[in-house]
């Protein structure tokens, strides 16, 4: 198990404990109270709505917590006006409502009861889908939270990722310890419970599915050193300007991945977005920086021009004013003390109730029929802003960035 790994990446804080009431993370709770004490844990049991009888299993779920003497807390998913329900857009919610969670206790981090059959279940899954060496690296034990902007600052960790799930319930079973099996788990709709029936197969076959875990591992051990290696090169050849980055070329040389993987970073951050450019056109766009008749590009929902030795990466103005096939970013109203991630790059703070508009590139506040341009990290009367540029390069490179943004 890796709690020590938890417990360093909490600090020395609350942790969230996300629960179901599975057998999985049951087990985690357990875990976890024998580790640091219940009084320490914050058990959070998000109930999608998904089907008929979440609420009661939710209610039961945190039963199990506060039985033990930790602080449970239910949050309902409200699908209201939302896209059509989805394991994909639960999954995405269910995140939001951990990292809200962990704001609201001042928490760093939120432990997850991920398990060695989950990861060979993911790379097993990335594999047939044709996914590159880092998609099967598979799970990492200590990751950012995987949405942006809601999850900024947020770490998940994964102590159980060594564990298999059959001895997590043999060690509850030990303990007459109750969990609730969800029927979801057996329901061949989904992919991922198909996977697990075919690996449960091949196991008895006499595959050993743990070859997968361990396989991930190796490629966990190269994707950290690539991503460390990506981070010292960003904070030796990169400035912030602003909301701009600009890279100094000169100082740009580095082996393929490692010059990849940053430039990757880099775009990414430039343009406020949750995921990373694809692969084969980042590749291409790196091979084109090294022509000397490149100018510019856009990629990802970012600018990049080159002027001399610098290379200057910004947001693509089309993304936010519209262009032919792409409507422009819709206001957002804010009340008074009512905090907002603008355009996925600019967290805001209002002073007293204000819209948000986009223009010119960057937001525009509209008060009092005056338009006020906002600039990185300036108080402006009904708003106070800051750049999320470092936070970013910080999630796509985790703890290994070094990155420094003045802000």
């Amino acid at each position: 198990m890796t709690i020590e790994r938890t417990l360093k990446a909490a600090g020395e804080g609350p942790i969230i404990l996300a629960l179901s009431g599975g057998g999985d993370s049951v087990a985690l709770l357990h875990i976890m109270i024998e580790r640091v004490g219940g009084a320490r844990l914050r058990a959070i049991i998000v109930d999608h709505v998904l089907r008929e009888g979440s609420a009661a299993d939710a209610g039961r779920a945190a039963g199990f917590a506060r039985a033990l003497g930790v602080r449970a807390e239910v949050k309902r998913l409200d699908w209201a006006g939302a896209p059509k329900r989805s394991q994909q857009a639960a999954r995405r919610a269910r995140y939001i409502a951990l990292a809200q969670a962990a704001r609201e206790h001042g928490a760093r981090t939120v432990a997850v009861a991920h398990t060695a059959d989950d990861q060979a279940e993911t790379v097993f899954m990335r594999a047939a889908k044709g996914s590159g060496w880092r998609g099967l690296a598979g799970m990492a034990e200590i990751a950012p939270a995987p949405i942006w902007p809601e999850g900024r600052g947020v770490l998940l960790a994964r102590p159980l990722l060594g564990q298999r799930r059959a001895e997590l319930r043999d060690f509850l079973s030990t303990r007459g310890a109750e969990w609730i099996e969800d029927p979801a788990n057996t329901n061949p709709t989904f992919e991922r419970v198909r996977v697990r029936a075919r690996l449960a197969a091949l196991e008895g076959a006499g595959f050993d599915p743990m070859r997968l875990v361990r396989f991930a591992a190796e490629l966990r051990a190269l994707a950290d050193q690539v991503d460390a290696e990506a981070a010292a090169l960003i904070s030796r050849a990169v400035r912030f300007e602003g909301p701009d980055i600009l890279v100094d070329l000169t100082s740009w040389a580095a082996p393929l991945e490692t010059r990849r993987r940053a430039l990757s970073a880099l775009i990414a951050a430039a343009a406020g977005a949750e995921r990373e450019p694809a692969p084969a056109a980042l590749a291409r766009l790196d091979a084109r920086l090294a022509e000397p008749s490149f100018r510019g590009a856009a990629l990802g929902g970012a600018r990049l021009a080159r002027r001399g030795d610098t290379l200057r990466l910004s947001r693509d103005p089309g993304a936010i004013e519209g262009r032919a096939g792409l409507a422009p970013l819709a206001a957002m109203k804010l009340t008074a003390g009512q905090e907002a991630v603008w355009d996925g790059r600019l967290e805001l703070r209002a002073r007293q109730p204000v819209s948000v508009l986009p223009g010119a590139g960057a937001p525009l506040i509209a008060l009092e029929e005056r338009h006020v341009q906002l600039e990185a990290a300036v108080a402006l009367g009904a708003v106070s802003a800051r750049w999320l540029t470092e936070l970013q390069l910080n999630r796509q490179l985790g703890p290994h960035s070094t990155t420094k943004s003045g802000l």
